[in-house]
């Protein structure tokens, strides 16, 4: 069944085509029909395959693989928590990197 069609839509198609079509006629049309949708299908079919060629030849698909697997990384939220870590070593006067560089620096 075609898609976005019901059987509704299929039974008033099917009426409107006896009305305006002579009903010797309607075999000849719908034959020619199925031929043109077979060979539509096999354009696409054909389109996705020299696309897909494509793709592998220029190693499109090596880099889709790369972005996938890459890390997304959330600034916002790793900044955050890197703030959070400097204010509790702080609270807890716990001696972090940066205060012993800068401890180095100032003796």
């Amino acid at each position: 069944m075609l898609p976005g069609i019901g059987g509704l839509e299929l039974i008033v198609i099917t009426v409107l085509l006896i009305i305006f079509i002579n009903p010797n006629d309607l075999p000849v049309i719908l034959k020619t029909t199925g031929k043109a949708f077979r060979r539509i299908k096999e354009l696409v079919q054909e389109f996705k395959v020299t696309i897909n060629d494509i793709a592998d030849e220029t190693g499109a698909d090596d880099i889709k693989n790369t972005i996938i697997k890459a890390k997304q990384v959330n600034l916002t939220e790793e900044l955050t928590n890197s703030i959070n870590d400097k204010i509790k070593k702080n609270i807890n006067n716990e001696p972090d990197e940066d205060n012993k560089w800068a401890q180095r620096i100032m003796s």
